[in-house]
């Protein structure tokens, strides 16, 4: 399946505004989508998302029709084994650098003989517990994988990840790479900018998407404008710093 097709299949159209889930909550998660969330990354790297909680947190999200993909801390076996068993759309990987990397995340995703995905059908949530019996045939063209890009080394083989067959996107992450590069995400904006252009211009030159991480200060909606196919739009830690520091402002100033 194309990449704008799973990812439209999942969001119900392009560009996607996602939201990220890091508190490891199944409420949390079940109202965003209430809030009209079609799409969220569920945070187990930088977020307190545990194994344990994959399969609550991306039940509470289809309850409201939404779909879940997570970040897993690293491109290992038992933790994408888990997430995928859980109902995952799709894995988020972090810290992808050269081609030979991506093809070993792209692997962990899909089963023989395309990876090397256990399989255990009948007793998983993300095949019914053995119900849909279709699930292992169209896994495999389903599947949906992310790569982040978000070191300059990353950047530098980023035509070259794109390239990497079961690639769907490359994802922008600034943080990690303004640091890798010694940048300000504030002050060295513009140089975000720059880089997130290239990173665009590696993907759709392969035919796959584009995901980003807004900066300090990004346009949300001209991230999109440059072709961004699916941007983080909220995240639940932050609506509750946010929300908190709102009304004790909105109180001592009452």
């Amino acid at each position: 399946m194309d990449p704008a097709d799973k990812l439209k299949r999942l969001s119900g159209g392009l560009p996607v505004g996602c939201v990220w889930l890091g508190l490891g909550s199944a409420m949390a998660a079940e109202a965003a989508g209430v809030a009209g969330a079609r799409l969220a990354v569920v945070d187990a790297e930088h977020g307190v998302v545990d194994p344990g909680d994959f399969p609550a947190i991306l039940r509470a999200l289809a309850l409201t029709g939404a779909a879940g993909i997570v970040r897993v801390p690293e491109a290992s076996s038992g933790v994408v084994k888990r997430a995928l068993d859980s109902g995952a759309a799709g894995i988020l990987f972090p810290q992808i650098e050269s081609a030979e990397a991506a093809r070993a995340a792209v692997a962990l995703t899909l089963f023989p003989p395309l990876g090397v995905r256990g399989s255990a059908l009948g007793a998983v949530r993300a095949a019914g517990f053995g119900t849909d019996a279709g699930y292992g045939r169209r896994w495999n063209d389903e599947a949906f994988a992310a790569v982040q890009i978000e070191s300059q080394r990353g950047l530098s083989s980023a035509a070259q990840i794109a390239a990497v067959p079961g690639v769907d996107m490359l994802f922008f992450g600034p943080f990690d790479y303004a640091t890798d590069a010694g940048l300000d995400p504030v002050a060295d904006a513009q140089v975000l900018e720059a880089v997130f252009a290239e990173i665009v211009e590696a993907a759709h030159a392969a035919g796959k998407l584009v995901g980003v991480f807004p900066w300090p200060g990004a346009d949300l909606a001209a991230l999109a404008r440059q072709d961004a196919d699916m941007v983080a739009v909220a995240a639940d830690v932050r609506a509750v710093v946010d929300g908190v520091a709102a009304g004790l402002a909105a109180f001592a100033g009452a």
